[in-house]
């Protein structure tokens, strides 16, 4: 009799919890259901122009995240030295650090550096914002790696790089794929560090969506939502999609 009221004090829990969630973007939904203000935002040369320099900036910060995220991540799940958690402090400081005031900061380095508003300066700093949240994934994933892995495809002869593609990595496929689905969210999420460094220039999905939002054009506000939503659930799909296929070749090649 206890079990079963807990069951179902947690299925109310559950349900209560996704109508919070749910709710509003039902809201959204519903109301972007206008024939009229789709052809309005679709046939705006700006809608397409925001989401290739959207993909762009969250390009520039899988790969800032994956060549520098990819090794400390590593270094921090093997290695155990005096100092480790003032590194790992360092890490998770941007998510303590107010976006404001860290942004501020690097503002100054990328005017005197030509990074300001630049597609590169902001895809540099959405890499600072999303690189805590990819070190973490993956330091999860090297952590559950045997060293025998490694081991074994030193003795058959592998270099660092064969064993970082065709062992390391295949293993830690999803600690990789959270990690970049993650930077993926989180980069498309920002709006206040993307118009700090970008200037307003830099037009990505949320600089071109606040201002009807704002403004109190609801309706256009509510389609570049929907938008946003399946943009985003597309790039985090594609992202997955594309490292079953290199795996899939990957393995054929070794057969």
């Amino acid at each position: 009799m206890v079990k079963k009221m807990g069951k179902k004090l947690i299925i109310i829990v559950y349900f209560i919890i996704s109508l919070i969630f749910l709710l509003p973007l039902v809201g959204i939904v519903l109301k972007s259901l206008n024939l009229e203000l789709w052809s309005s935002v679709i046939s705006q040369k700006g809608t397409y122009t925001s989401l290739g320099t959207t993909i762009l900036v969250a390009i520039i910060a899988m790969g800032i995240n994956f060549v520098i995220g990819t090794p400390l991540a590593a270094f921090m799940a093997r290695e155990n030295f005096k100092g480790k958690y003032i590194i790992e402090f360092l890490i998770i400081l941007p998510l303590i650090v107010p976006a404001m005031v860290s942004t501020m900061g690097l503002q100054f380095a990328f005017i005197k550096l030509g990074l300001i508003e630049t597609i590169l300066g902001v895809g540099i700093v959405h890499s600072v914002t999303t690189m805590p949240y990819y070190v973490k994934s993956m330091r999860a994933g090297y952590l559950t790696l045997s060293k025998d892995y490694i081991n074994m495809g030193k003795i058959l002869g592998a270099n660092s790089l064969e064993i970082f593609f065709k062992i390391t990595l295949p293993i830690l496929t999803p600690s990789f794929l959270v990690g970049m689905s993650l930077v993926i969210i989180i980069s498309l999420a920002q709006y206040l560090v993307t118009f700090i460094i970008g200037g307003g220039k830099v037009m990505t999905l949320p600089i071109l969506m606040m201002p009807y939002l704002s403004n109190g054009d609801i309706g256009s506000g509510t389609v570049y939502s929907v938008i946003y939503v399946l943009f985003t659930y597309f790039l985090v799909f594609l992202i997955g999609k594309i490292l079953k296929i290199i795996y899939r070749k990957s393995d054929r090649n070794n057969d």
